[in-house]
């Protein structure tokens, strides 16, 4: 697991909210770089909507759920990094 990684770690109360966040992106982005979890974050991602019309409100819910996860618990939020990753998938067709 993650370098910075403490089993039970979002139980330590030594611990600001902010190292078990920084705790919890490492372990999900350790865990999500397999072959195995970038096949369970793709219907993690399905699952959520993130890339489909969201019909209802339950659908918007899991939809914004998604976006939460991307944005706080992967840690992805610099705006111009998945913009430049979308326009490079778009132009060799891997998308």
């Amino acid at each position: 697991m993650s370098k910075k990684f403490v089993p039970n770690f979002w139980k330590d109360k030594n611990l600001s909210d902010e190292e078990k966040n920084a705790m919890l992106v490492d372990v999900n982005r350790e865990v999500f770089s397999t072959d195995g979890g970038k096949i369970v974050l793709n219907m993690l991602l399905h699952d959520l909507r993130v890339f489909a019309a969201a019909d209802d409100d339950s659908e918007r819910a899991l939809n914004e759920y998604g976006k939460f996860f991307i944005r706080e618990r992967l840690g992805v939020s610099d705006i111009k990094s998945i913009t430049d990753f979308i326009a490079e998938t778009a132009v060799s067709g891997r998308g």
